[in-house]
């Protein structure tokens, strides 16, 4: 579905499998996606329903985006986007009051839900599939949407919206009340399900146990919480059971960057941030490198392809492909795929090679990146490119080789190996005669 790019404005950040990030902005009520240069799948995350793909620390993203729906598909007054690992694609906006439903592959959204739920400023989809929609702007509630439900239930009671909603992989539901600064969550399986307030403590401030104007929300697997801190211009990090955050991003926080109204952050598989920063117009990730935009790098507000307005939601869908929620359109930001995949825990076999650990294997940015193949008795090691679709050979059997494979970027990855290893093997044959 997503070989081209699609575009738009910005708030929100969530990802897909395959590692697209998808945000969504409110001047242009688009959604935007971007497709990223992908180091790997996330294997160590199968479990999860939504996507954290792992990625290099040079992993770039085309700075053109492309529109995936705007505001005649989706409405005006967008918030929130999801994709789950299937690449179904969720969005809601305000005007009117609806989440629509895209499955992978199509450009028509297949199921509106509606009725009940008024201005929701977010939403969050379940491991099986039931939607929780933010209710608390005239209603006071979270409702859950089943299946082709026609009505939703009540969930968790709260006195304010919730900005950003999420759902761990324990089953508690957080929400957070930007206009009281602070975090609540609730048990979805208790039967009492009373919310208890886990951020801030409902008066706004800068240190670290206090918050002001909290916005979108990410909870670790081990249950550390993420807050984009919005009118502090940071990220607190909270760990299981504690009240004191720390900041990771923003907010005068040494080694780290400059935030401007933080609206929505997403981890990727190797526990990387991914922050949309608002009030820069932009989207900042974190990395073994350090900190650098990979989005709306201008940092200048605008409507064309490779700027953004007031977006706000983010997510990632599985390709590694970025979906940026705007003002009223969803864009989508794509980049090449090369497949520098690998480094001994794929468990992957393409006849009979397969990546290992090596003393020669270098991890590093650029054209600066080694790994080693081996298949019985021989090894190869090749550098790989983040930019470029090509793999040269650096060490066969022990003796320094050259040689250099080009592959096509729209074949799969089982493809590209098959005949790499193919290629491999004709210069072994050639090395021994």
């Amino acid at each position: 579905m997503f070989s081209e790019s699609i575009v738009t404005s910005e708030l929100s950040l969530v990802s897909n499998s395959n590692s697209s990030v998808y945000f969504i902005s409110l001047s242009t009520n688009d959604i935007q996606l971007t497709t990223a240069v992908i180091e790997e799948t996330t294997s160590s995350f199968t479990g999860l329903w939504y996507n954290r793909p792992m990625f290099s620390p040079c992993a770039l993203w085309y700075p053109n985006a492309t529109t995936f729906a705007n505001e005649s598909t989706l409405g005006s007054q967008t918030h929130g986007v999801f994709i789950d690992t299937y690449n179904t694609i969720y969005a809601s906006s305000w005007s009117p009051n609806v989440v629509k439903l895209w499955p992978n592959g199509s450009s028509t959204a297949t199921r509106t839900i509606q009725g009940g739920f008024f201005y929701p400023m977010s939403f969050f989809v379940a491991m099986n599939g039931d939607i929780y929609i933010d209710n608390g702007y005239l209603n006071g509630q979270v409702n859950s949407w089943a299946s082709n439900a026609a009505i939703g239930t009540r969930v968790m009671n709260i006195s304010a919206p919730c900005f950003g909603l999420f759902i761990d992989t324990n089953n508690t539901l957080y929400c957070s009340l930007a206009n009281f600064n602070n975090v609540f969550k609730v048990d979805l399986i208790s039967v009492s399900g009373i919310p208890v307030m886990i951020a801030g403590n409902g008066s706004s401030g800068s240190t670290s146990s206090l918050l002001n104007y909290p916005w979108g929300i990410y909870v670790d697997t081990d249950f550390t919480l993420y807050v984009a801190d919005c009118y502090n211009h940071r990220i607190q990090r909270f760990g299981f059971g504690e009240l004191n955050g720390t900041t990771v991003a923003g907010g005068m926080a040494s080694g780290t960057i400059s935030l401007n109204y933080p609206t929505s952050i997403v981890l990727d598989g190797n526990g990387y941030l991914f922050i949309m920063d608002t009030g820069y117009n932009r989207i900042v990730a974190s990395s073994s490198a350090g900190f650098r935009c990979v989005a709306g790098c201008s940092a200048t507000i605008g409507s064309t392809a490779d700027t953004l307005n007031n977006a706000c939601y983010m997510s990632f869908d599985t390709y590694g492909n970025m979906f940026l929620l705007t003002t009223a359109r969803i864009v989508i930001r794509s980049g090449d795929q090369n497949w520098n995949i690998g480094g001994g825990s794929s468990g992957e076999v393409w006849n009979g090679w397969s990546h290992v650990k090596s003393k020669d294997n270098f991890w590093g940015c650029g054209n600066n990146f080694r790994k080693t193949l081996q298949k019985d008795d021989m090894i190869c090691t090749y550098r790989a490119s983040y930019y470029h679709p090509s793999f040269d050979i650096v060490i066969l059997n022990g003796k320094s080789a050259g040689g250099s494979f080009s592959y096509d970027r729209t074949k799969s990855k089982e493809e590209v190996y098959n005949a790499f290893v193919e290629f491999i093997e004709k210069q072994i044959a050639a090395q021994t005669e």
